[in-house]
């Protein structure tokens, strides 16, 4: 049986449904089962928490294959021990672009340090690289419907986001197919666009002019502040903008395409199907 943590995040969501498509038995790790109604009589819920790691025996009992969504190093660790105690074989987890090397990954060396805790467990892995998410357009969604426009400190940096839907779609072949434990897949979207160019495809499907306004970091850092972000997520994230207006995210990758045997979204397919969110 394959379980999947975050099963109430942007790509568990879509992971869990992608998998219930197939048939497959799958279980799905919750703090509040509430958040996950709609699942209810469609998968078997199990109520624990990453940090609590005698919450997690249970939830891991029968389980082979792992979608694994942490949010600290001490979370993997726990994992970790509890599924190596429950018989896992297999995790696939959801990294990210910063954990490729240690200079990308100065600013969150968490990540780097997630991985090598996975990759040295004894235990199969696949690690997901996704760069940014087409989903982290929804944050500007308020000052789109408000006043046509979007704030970003990312200059005039390019980046190939992807749709979470693609994530998951890679994760669920990782999951139920062969030959992909100790890969690591560097997830992009099929267009590197600056996001001068992300305003102008939100102009032409919400059929109104919407432009972007770069900002500062200290504006963002604000922002993210009193959003209740922890500081450690907005130092990274400070560390990322840099990155993006660098340049070192302006590539993309066929990852997508060669695992799932299909061309990922582009960022005009997921306004389209998200449209109503900025209206």
């Amino acid at each position: 049986m394959i379980l999947i943590t975050g099963a109430s995040g942007t790509v568990g969501r879509e992971l869990a449904q992608q998998l219930l498509e197939t048939g497959r038995p799958i279980r799905v790790l919750t703090r509040d089962a509430q958040k996950l109604s709609t699942l209810k009589g469609r998968v078997d819920i199990a109520e624990g928490d990453l940090s609590q790691p005698e919450t997690l025996y249970a939830a891991l009992r029968g389980i082979d294959r792992l979608f694994l969504v942490t949010s600290s190093t001490q979370q993997d660790a726990y994992v970790l021990q509890a599924g190596k105690e429950a018989g896992v074989r297999h995790i696939v987890k959801l990294s990210t672009f910063e954990a490729v090397d240690p200079k990308m990954a100065e600013h969150v060396q968490w990540h780097r340090e997630r991985e090598e805790l996975i990759r040295f467990s004894g235990l199969a892995w696949t690690f997901l690289r996704p760069t940014m998410f087409m989903s982290a357009a929804l944050d500007w969604a308020k000052t789109i419907r408000e006043e046509g426009v979007f704030y970003f400190p990312g200059g005039e940096g390019r980046v190939p986001a992807i749709d979470p839907w693609d994530i998951a779609a890679v994760a669920a072949v990782a999951l139920t197919k062969p030959g992909h434990e100790g890969q690591a897949y560097a997830l992009t979207g099929p267009q590197n666009l600056s996001f001068g160019e992300m305003a102008q495809v939100l102009t032409r499907v919400l059929e109104k002019p919407i432009r972007y306004e770069n900002i500062s970091d200290e504006t963002a850092v604000e922002g993210m502040r009193k959003a209740g972000l922890p500081e450690y997520v907005v130092e990274g994230l400070v560390g990322t903008f840099a990155v993006l207006r660098s340049g070192r995210l302006s590539y993309t990758t066929n990852d997508v395409a060669r695992i799932t045997g299909r061309t990922p979204r582009t960022f005009e397919a997921w306004c389209r199907v998200h449209k109503t969110a900025f209206l």
